[in-house]
């Protein structure tokens, strides 16, 4: 193998497949990337065996050919690098770097160890703005936790229905759903669960991508493809193993009436939370207050070792007087994942689920009985 390429580009590249997750595993492969020629195009790629992914950039080939190498350690050689243009050469399974004034040797390792990744073998595709949904699943990310009974709920769960993509996850306390537009109606509905691990994978390679993205289906595989706006070719081609069950009829929860409706600035609600949240001792408890006929709500912390707190913030307030506990972090969660200044919350019973709300976003969560 024998190439040039922009140091910029390489770089690009190495960072984005370098987000690719290292698990522990026996096997010293996956610590690599598999760099390899292909027409017109550098390819680098990498895996987990859970999820992979693959980049293209223009290159000049000089020679075609292969080689692995320690990602990690290769991105941080090219970001040491000051020339603008490197020089890439394989030989005897050794890396060679030549510039100007830089000449490195890189022990490879074995080619035929590293995993193949998965292709697209599906021509249906549903094309979604990676503006819109980035922000939705930075939202939810953290909220499933490990769930070794029902392992279908430690993930995100994509749904595809209609004009619309729906991003939802779930920890039995709290759930949270965003919705996107979708350039098309389906035809047919899709639905997948995405691991958690991926989905944050995602979240990392959807930060430095402004262009749309494709997905594409298998049984048990999801494909997410960036083309490059430079050149028709794909440009990222993520690959991940879905969880297999059926996510929650979660539609069941959402409160359909509801008691109470606040409507309480975000900010100002945040801030004496953070306070309450100092005095809420073992449990995480704090206590809500809702007065309609003044249109406030007292917000309360109580501990054996610290003391007591108490507030009281004015609001717009419908519906009857109530007083519901809550665990902070979870309703503070909740709160921070807001882009509004004002927030719609809406409280049902002191034993049934509340639920934050907006245009295109919602977040559910359960009471402390």
């Amino acid at each position: 193998m024998k190439l040039k390429i922009l140091k910029e580009l390489l770089l690009e590249g190495l960072e984005i497949i370098n987000k690719i997750s290292i698990k522990k595993s026996v096997l010293p492969i996956l610590k690599n990337c598999l760099i390899e020629t292909e027409k017109n195009f550098l390819k680098i790629s990498a895996t987990n065996l859970e999820s992979g992914i693959m980049w293209w950039g223009l290159s000049k080939i000089e020679k075609e050919g292969k080689i692995c190498v320690d990602a990690k350690f290769f991105l941080d050689v090219v970001s040491s690098i000051k020339e603008k243009i490197i020089e890439l050469e394989s030989e005897n399974n050794i890396l060679k770097v030549n510039n100007k004034n830089v000449f490195l040797k890189i022990k490879g390792n074995n080619v035929d160890e590293f995993p193949i990744i998965p292709k697209i073998s599906s021509k249906e595709k549903i094309s979604v703005n990676s503006k819109d949904l980035l922000p939705f699943l930075e939202k939810i990310i953290n909220i499933p936790s490990p769930s070794f009974g029902r392992p279908e709920i430690f993930g995100v769960c994509f749904l595809f229905e209609n004009d619309n993509l729906k991003v939802v996850a779930t920890d039995n306390i709290r759930l949270a759903e965003g919705t996107v537009k979708l350039f098309q109606k389906l035809e047919k509905n899709f639905s997948f669960i995405l691991p958690q691990d991926s989905a944050k994978e995602i979240v990392g390679i959807l930060k430095d991508v402004k262009d749309d993205i494709n997905f594409y289906f298998s049984p048990n595989q999801i494909f997410i493809e960036i083309l490059s706006t430079d050149f028709p070719h794909p440009k990222i081609i993520y690959t991940s193993k879905l969880i297999e069950g059926d996510f929650p009829n979660y539609q069941e929860i959402i409160p359909k009436e509801y008691k109470t409706k606040v409507i309480i600035k975000k900010e100002e609600f945040l801030s004496q939370i953070k306070i309450a949240k100092l005095f809420a001792g073992k449990t995480n408890e704090i206590k809500l207050k809702i007065n309609s006929k003044e249109g406030k709500i007292e917000i309360s912390g109580e501990s054996l070792d610290y003391g007591e707190f108490k507030s009281e913030i004015f609001s717009r307030v419908e519906g009857e007087d109530i007083s519901i506990s809550f665990n902070y972090r979870f309703l503070m969660d909740g709160i921070s994942s807001f882009d509004n200044d004002e927030i719609e919350f809406c409280l049902t019973d002191v034993d049934k689920p509340a639920i934050l709300n907006s245009k295109d976003y919602f977040y559910i969560l359960m009471p402390i009985k």
